[in-house]
């Protein structure tokens, strides 16, 4: 597949995964919604399309056999951002502090992806 499919599906990845924390976010701390359950589907979906798609995007960038520091970092960024859900779900007095970081995490794996520093 092109770079071009993989690079819209790990957008649509993101701005997915973006949806269900948001809505995880907005309830935090309420019993099991329907809008909970859905948002938390979306977020597990959100992060293998993510997942599959950033690894497609470094095959067809050339880096077959080792990957570079940078997809490392953002990797270990996507995986805080899957973590969030923990606070979300046991502290959810967090979740106004979490809803403004969580993009802050996301802005920070974009711009790696787009500088692509230290190798």
């Amino acid at each position: 597949m092109s770079y071009e499919f993989y690079n819209v599906v790990h957008v649509i990845g993101v701005i997915f995964l973006f949806t269900a924390l948001g809505a995880l976010a907005a309830t935090a701390g309420s019993e099991r919604t329907p809008l909970r359950r859905i948002a938390s589907v979306a977020h597990g979906v959100s992060l293998a399309l993510i997942f599959v798609a950033g690894f497609g995007l470094l095959a067809r960038l050339g880096h077959f056999g080792a990957i570079p520091a940078w997809a490392y970092l953002k990797m270990s960024l996507w995986a805080v951002l899957a973590a969030a859900v923990v606070p979300l779900r046991r502290r959810p007095e967090w979740a106004p502090v979490l809803w403004v970081l969580m993009p802050v995490v996301g802005g920070l794996a974009a711009w790696l992806a787009v500088v692509q520093p230290f190798g």
